[in-house]
């Protein structure tokens, strides 16, 4: 992308440095919380089972073919846990730090050469302090490296439409992209329709005959079909038809995963793209003035970020995390857009100063109200002991003093008369919130949303192989065998099955996802050992029958 003639050896060690920090910023106190329900402790238990059974073709979750998603990153986590020696909280989260961390590094050295220092540097740091970016840079999940993948073989196809004289750019991002579609399906293509798009609106369709069709094609075939035939030969069709062309379908159409309405990312998008989407109307519409004048690569990410925003809203399952494809395209429009300041090509600062003073408004009033209403609010979801043991209340008064002091520092820039203080308030927002999230708040929000406890309870317990049931779902609820080992004897799906379970002559161990399913059907026997449990939005059971 950047040849050796153009080596621009400052940007490179700004960039560097750039990258040091956000990694360190994102592994900070990491191992001072655990796997959060449902998808990090699952995820971390198909990549654990694939490093002690050795099943590293077809993904298992307790010891049962795990279909929903394709092998590729559970492999990386169970290969990165062995090369440290052992698998913990911090091992499988490093992988998914790493590739966030250096997806900035190289976004910003390349916006960078391509739009001066200033921009490349504004864009990682826009990026890394976008609020779902770096809160799912630090948790366990499939889409961090998918938009490493995608992103990176979006930017390749998009630099190979002016390169006649060579391939390796093609054959790469189609390589990228074969690798995406392993880490979590074929969405990873978005870069092939997102340059087809962008071709046909700027008229350029014939520089598509400079990407390496044949080729790159070749490189993808390789990549998905080794898996493919190594499926069928370990698994047969029908592990293919439920694990690759089921959810393809399902998921598309929203049959499965989360089907949410089309207006779904118009509202989220503008929420979890925080802080940095406050100034995405009046960005918008300088963007959009100034359309006939703009880079070329700017105009580019303006196609980018909406061709992926309209195609997504299309697919019927849809996540606020699934929009982690339009964040880079985002992170450089806003940081141009602040650019344009620096230069002097826009006086006025209202576009940034408003959506400041809008923004402190609302976070005032939020923090206000949990100064107010927090501890009601907290009485309402937890009992007076768990809220003293737990120590929420500090959590409350912590965001609400948080909320408080910047809505504050955000509506007093409505008197500076500097760009960069907006942008260095709005960055330090972002900072602050990640340290004050993993020092204050994780932690002991971790006590309602770990499945460890339940875990160690259920290992405490089993005193002399006693079997364990589960009520609940195979998917969701197999993430506690990360930290003890115990699989499942069986999955109940119906209370005949659990009743006949509980009546065993033998001591037998049930969990239970739903509390209230269970009373329903159920009245708590002399002879059962019952222990309750918040994990996340559930309230769970840990049953032991004692028939000695």
């Amino acid at each position: 992308m950047i040849s050796r003639s153009n080596y621009d050896k400052k940007l490179l060690i700004y960039t560097l440095l750039l990258t040091v920090v956000v990694f360190s910023l994102y592994l900070f106190n990491i191992w001072n919380y655990d796997l959060w329900s449902p998808d990090e402790p699952r995820y971390s238990e198909v990549a654990r089972e694939m490093l002690i059974e050795g099943n590293w073709i077809i993904p298992h979750l307790n010891q049962e073919i795990y279909y929903e998603k394709p092998p590729l990153y559970f492999r990386m986590i169970a290969a990165f846990s062995a090369l440290i020696g052992k698998m913990t909280v911090t091992t499988v989260r490093l992988p998914g730090i790493i590739l966030a961390s250096l997806l900035i590094g190289l976004l910003s050295y390349y916006y960078g050469s391509k739009l001066g220092r200033r921009v490349g540097i504004l864009t990682g740091i826009v990026l890394a302090t976008i609020g779902n970016y770096f809160w799912f840079a630090m948790r366990v999940n499939l889409d961090i490296p998918l938009i490493f993948c995608t992103t990176i073989a979006m930017i390749l196809l998009y630099e190979q439409l002016e390169d006649k004289d060579s391939c390796w750019k093609s054959c790469l991002a189609f390589l990228l992209i074969g690798i995406g579609s392993l880490v979590k399906s074929p969405v990873a293509l978005l870069p092939v329709v997102v340059i087809l798009i962008y071709t046909a609106i700027t008229k350029e369709l014939s520089k598509l005959k400079n990407i390496a069709w044949f080729k790159g094609l070749l490189f993808f075939t390789v990549v998905v079909g080794t898996w493919i035939a190594l499926i069928f030969k370990v698994a047969g069709y029908d592990y293919f038809k439920v694990a690759v062309l089921d959810q393809l379908l399902e998921y598309s159409t929203g049959a499965q995963g989360h089907p949410n309405p089309f207006y779904y990312y118009l509202i989220n998008f503008p929420i979890e793209a925080l802080p940095w989407t406050i100034f995405l109307i009046p960005a918008a519409y300088y963007l959009w003035k100034k359309r006939d004048s703009l880079p070329k690569i700017v105009g580019f990410n303006c196609i980018w970020f909406m061709s992926i925003l309209i195609i997504l809203s299309f697919v019927g399952s849809k996540r606020g995390i699934y929009l982690l494809q339009v964040y880079p395209a985002f992170a450089l429009l806003i940081s141009w857009y602040f650019s344009e300041f620096a230069k002097k090509n826009i006086e006025s600062l209202k576009g940034l100063k408003i959506p400041a003073l809008i923004f402190g408004t609302l976070i005032l009033i939020v923090g206000v109200f949990l100064a107010l209403q927090g501890n009601e609010l907290l009485n309402k979801e937890f009992n007076s002991s768990m809220i003293r043991e737990y120590g929420f209340t500090t959590v409350v008064k912590s965001l609400s003093l948080f909320f408080i002091i910047w809505g504050l520092l955000f509506i007093s820039l409505l008197f500076q008369k500097s760009s960069k203080r907006i942008f260095i308030v709005t960055v330090t927002f972002s900072v602050v919130l990640i340290l004050v999230m993993k020092l204050i708040i994780m932690p002991r929000v971790n006590l309602v949303k770990s499945e460890r406890y339940l875990a160690e309870d259920l290992a405490t317990l089993q005193v002399a192989d006693e079997e364990v049931g589960l009520w609940g779902s195979h998917n969701n609820d197999s993430g506690f065998i990360f930290y003890n080992g115990i699989y499942y004897d069986y999955i109940f799906k119906s209370e005949e099955e659990v009743e006949r379970f509980l009546s065993s002559s033998e001591n037998v161990i049930l969990i239970v996802s739903d509390e209230d399913k269970f009373y329903n059907f159920f009245e708590v026997k002399d002879n059962w050992l019952v222990k309750k449990y918040k994990v996340g939005s559930n309230d769970m059971l840990l049953i032991k029958t004692i028939n000695d």
